[in-house]
């Protein structure tokens, strides 16, 4: 992917990111009023389990195939790509099966995730879980072959017209009955994506005919892509049991106030959510793991800043904006917000830092850290959510975040040329906690004179980098000087 191409898809995600994600914040405030924080919170239990269900299927073919169809030094023919891909799609499909089954026996008979007191029946919610789950897993790799071939304008489309239409269905569908009608609608529009990518996908390769797949090719994607699937799978297993501890020790309306933070969360990755795909595959063209990490310094401290800057503003309004946008019964959520807003923060620079590590394909630090961070997450939570409730659920998201964030920048410390100005972003990053942590009506005077200081400090480390205010140029400008 050179400059000219990695500029058109870098624009591409990041439109359909600024579009998509500023309507389905629209769109998820206006069914967080129609639902309330009882209801939301069962939406968010279902949700989240979809998304471990699609992390699950990928077995680790998602990685493998990027790095297999991107290698710079293997020029594949069409059919050879299609032979790769169709193999990968058989081993999300047959994982989905299974994860499908796995789900049924944790949920129904097990009566897992949910509490057993539900405004509706418990089979019909397993249902709509179960429909919902199955749809994304099946479309999930194709919007990475999507990636692989070029195609970032229809990738644009998952969070600039798929992920607001699913929000936009679900709460038309609450408006007219409930929590039942928001799911049937989200569960609509996603049979519908599913459809569109499946028919989309037929025209990126001339795909071989029949079920059958190369098992050889199938083991050796799983292989590449083990240590990162592991990783990734870990991490989804350990909060899911989390958020179901949650809601059966203090019910479903925390779990609610939860998914109020994860909407806000959405504004926070806007660019890093654009970046991150294209940045991969930039990163794999580069020829070492210190130029690569050269290569992706500007963009981290230019991402690293913004996501700072933010997340001091919010906090100086937080507490008119929650009551005001999304109601008066979600004022309980105003820490959660915050909380998630700065473990979001801190995972956004913790995927721009261990890029390069994945590009170069050196996952074990990768592997460390984030099972490190899953591990210490699940016995910070499992120890404090029945005494806390959801602050020990937001403390194991902060361990989860800020473990693998400072495992990786001490890492890469020694290969940066502006390590002064990231040293600096990293302590201010860390004194955030304890502000969004004990913040709040009680001592709003202080915390105001806090957060300006901070807001103070922030704007003088901008000065400097006045010349990366336009972060797309800067972004693969430094690619094109480099080689």
């Amino acid at each position: 992917m050179g400059p000219s191409s990695l500029r058109t898809g870098f624009l591409h995600l990041l439109g359909g990111s600024l579009f998509g994600r500023g309507l389905s914040f629209v769109f998820n405030l206006l069914l967080s009023r129609s639902l309330g924080p009882a209801n939301l919170g069962l939406l968010n239990l279902i949700l989240s389990a979809t998304q471990t269900v699609e992390m699950t299927v990928r077995g680790g073919v998602d990685y493998g195939i990027t790095c297999a169809l991107t290698d710079r030094c293997t020029d594949l023919a069409p059919e050879r790509q299609a032979t790769i891909a169709h193999s990968a799609l058989r081993v999300v499909q047959t994982v989905t099966v299974a994860a499908a089954f796995v789900l049924w026996l944790w949920v129904m008979p097990g009566q897992g995730l949910l509490p057993r007191q539900l405004p509706l029946e418990r089979g019909w919610l397993v249902g709509a879980l179960l429909t919902i789950a199955v749809g994304e897993a099946l479309g999930t790799l194709h919007w990475d072959l999507l990636l692989v071939k070029g195609k970032t304008a229809a990738l644009a489309l998952r969070q600039g017209f798929f992920a607001p239409l699913k929000m936009l269905a679900a709460w038309l569908g609450a408006l007219v009955a409930g929590l039942g009608g928001a799911l049937v609608g989200y569960g609509l529009i996603n049979t519908l994506q599913m459809g569109w990518l499946w028919m989309g996908a037929r025209r990126l390769l001339p795909w071989p005919g029949g079920w059958g797949f190369d098992p050889r090719i199938a083991a050796q994607l799983m292989r590449a892509g083990a240590p990162l699937y592991l990783t990734n799978l870990l991490a989804s297993l350990v909060f899911l049991p989390l958020l179901g501890s949650l809601a059966h020790n203090r019910g479903v309306a925390d779990v609610g106030y939860l998914r109020v933070g994860q909407i806000v969360v959405q504004l926070f990755t806007l660019l890093p959510g654009a970046l991150m795909p294209v940045l991969f595959v930039r990163l794999r063209q580069a020829d070492d793991l210190a130029q690569r990490q050269r290569d992706s310094e500007r963009s981290l401290r230019a991402i690293w800043w913004i996501g700072l800057a933010s997340l001091v503003a919010y906090a100086l309004l937080d507490r008119w904006i929650v009551p005001l946008v999304f109601g008066k019964a979600f004022l309980p959520s105003l820490l959660a917000t915050r909380i998630l807003v700065l473990a979001a923060v801190a995972e956004s620079i913790s995927q721009v830092l261990h890029q390069p590590l994945l590009a170069s394909r050196r996952t074990r630090l990768y592997f460390v850290a984030q099972n490190g961070a899953a591990i210490l997450a699940a016995l910070t939570g499992s120890v404090l959510i029945p005494r806390l409730g959801v602050e020990g659920f937001l403390a194991a998201k902060l361990v989860y975040a800020l473990t693998p964030l400072l495992l990786y920048y001490l890492s890469a410390r020694g290969h940066l040329l502006e390590r002064p100005a990231l040293d600096r972003q990293l302590l201010l990053t860390l004194a955030l906690i304890p502000v969004c942590w004990w913040g709040g009506a009680s001592n709003a005077v202080g915390e105001t004179l806090v957060l300006v200081a901070m807001a103070a400090m922030l704007t003088m480390e901008a000065w400097p980098m006045r010349a990366m205010i336009r972060l797309p140029r800067s972004f693969w400008g430094d690619y094109t000087r480099e080689r």
